[in-house]
């Protein structure tokens, strides 16, 4: 997960990527997807962004990560939000 986010944004110093920690329906789970302010796209995201939303090697890597899966990355689709977009995008606020 940690190489997939440092990719995913272009900033090194990432040591992870960011769980939801609000809730986004009545009775969530906090830390159960990613957060959506990051992870806009993707299909673990907090809320359903429809037809936009990807499998990307972020949810693969954590598959694979848990030790019950053996990822096919070429079956992914890259985030197109917040692709490359520094350091900046993910450590400061809006």
């Amino acid at each position: 997960v940690r190489a997939v986010v440092r990719n995913q944004f272009g900033c090194d110093s990432l040591i992870g990527a960011r769980l939801e920690n609000q809730p986004t329906i009545a009775d969530d789970c906090y830390g159960s997807h990613w957060d959506e302010r990051f992870f806009f796209t993707e299909i673990m995201g907090a809320v359903r962004n429809g037809p936009i939303n990807v499998i990307s090697p972020l949810t693969l890597a954590l598959l694979e990560d848990s030790g019950w899966y053996q990822a096919d990355y070429t079956r992914a689709s890259i985030s197109p939000f917040g692709y490359m977009a520094g350091c900046d995008f993910v450590t400061k606020k809006c």
